[in-house]
């Protein structure tokens, strides 16, 4: 029976060999399904997903068309590190870790709501702060 575990690897960025694109590690090709598949989704700890496709050169495997856009759009610069977590579909959970190794959890920005704005945690009704005034 065949492991359904997800499997990792972890893969430092050195924009010179991988602002294009990313080579898969040697040997990690056993974890894909057969056929390779064309492409495969990143997805960030906020749920943002890139599709990424993927290609064979000899023995290595690579993240090609669509990486570029991970790498702009997650600010990687040389000497941050990446936790790929594939699920042995088609989908790498990645984490990225700072120049200081730690998780970078880059959310979207969110509405700030003052907190005078509300009575007890409750819409205050225009008339009814109309009234009070």
């Amino acid at each position: 029976m065949a492991d359904t575990g997800e499997v990792r690897f972890f893969k430092p960025f050195i924009s010179q060999k991988s602002s294009k694109s990313l080579a898969i590690p040697l040997g990690f090709e056993e974890h894909f399904p057969a056929p390779l598949p064309i492409t495969v989704d990143l997805l960030d700890y906020n749920g943002r997903s890139w599709t990424v496709r993927v290609k064979k050169r000899g023995e290595n495997v690579f993240l090609t068309l669509g990486w570029e856009n991970f790498v702009k759009d997650n600010n990687l610069e040389d000497g941050k590190h990446l936790n790929f977590i594939y699920d042995r579909q088609r989908t790498f959970y990645v984490i990225i870790f700072g120049h200081n190794m730690c998780s970078e959890f880059r959310s979207f920005p969110q509405v700030v709501v003052e907190v005078d704005d509300y009575k007890n945690g409750e819409e205050v009704d225009e008339e009814e702060q109309e009234n009070n005034q």
